[in-house]
């Protein structure tokens, strides 16, 4: 749909919109009227009429002879990003995922030294012998429990383990606090976390962690878990590949939305 051609909209709103596309295209250069309107197809009159109009609402400020996109549209979009539910689209990126569609998947975020499982995703081939929501686990035997203290500087990370018993759930558990601080700066090296069979025998995780996106979100972690029989090093990358797009969509929501996310 062009700026001239409405389709049935308010004729100045379709025009005022594609106004601020042509801003944003332009990544901050400032764009005259005479240029705004010639990239539109609109008349120069109308066109210095609508910037006018924005720039008494915010929406775009003036620039020497030109015109940029103004703060009230950051005003908007930090209102629009508080109202994001992380949890929603966890599961929706989950859902058009390319592998992830059909394993199991989680999100959760650290409590103290266990990991508390926020959601759960079960794709066309669940795993019923996984954490829930709810459920508690030690951060030192789950990927998703390394990946969020990979992100911590290993001194504090040290410092938060230090003279604290970590159990173990099965007997590939890490239950020394120099093994574990070893492991995290492997997870740190290669930029995801694992949990081979130990929290449950002949079951692998994968995970990595989710930076917030607002100053007050603490990081998270998501992952992914399969039986280890499956897991050959294609599969492997494969679902890295699926777990860094929707983390990269949990961390930015204004990325584009309904293509499949990731693939390989």
């Amino acid at each position: 749909m062009s700026a001239s051609d409405p389709g049935g909209l308010v004729p100045a709103v379709t025009r005022a919109v594609a106004i601020l596309d042509t801003l944003g295209e332009a990544e901050g250069r400032p764009l005259s009227v005479s240029e705004i309107a010639r990239a539109l197809g609109l008349p120069k009159s109308s066109t210095g009429n609508l910037c006018a109009s924005l720039e008494a609402a915010g929406m775009v400020a003036r620039s020497g002879t030109g015109f940029t996109l103004g703060r009230k549209l950051v005003e908007l979009g930090g209102r629009y990003l508080a109202t994001v539910d992380q949890l929603r689209d966890f599961y929706e990126l989950c859902r058009r995922s390319v592998h992830i569609s059909r394993e199991t998947a989680r999100v959760a975020v650290l409590d103290g030294l266990d990991v508390l499982y926020l959601g759960r995703y079960d794709g066309t081939q669940p795993l019923r012998l996984t954490a829930n929501i709810g459920d508690r686990f030690p951060a030192n035997c789950t990927a998703t429990g390394k990946a969020i203290l990979s992100t911590l500087d290993p001194a504090v990370a040290e410092d938060r383990l230090r003279g604290r018993p970590l159990p173990g759930l099965s007997e590939r558990s890490i239950t020394s606090v120099p093994a574990l601080m070893a492991d995290l700066a492997a997870t740190r090296e290669r930029g995801y976390a694992v949990d081979d069979e130990e929290a449950t025998a002949g079951i692998v995780c994968l995970a990595v962690p989710v930076k917030g996106f607002r100053t007050d979100s603490a990081p998270f972690a998501i992952s992914v878990t399969v039986l280890k029989a499956r897991l050959d090093e294609e599969f492997r990358e494969a679902l890295l590949k699926d777990l860094r797009a929707i983390a990269a969509g949990l961390e930015n929501p204004m990325l584009p939305q309904g293509a499949p996310v990731g693939g390989g």
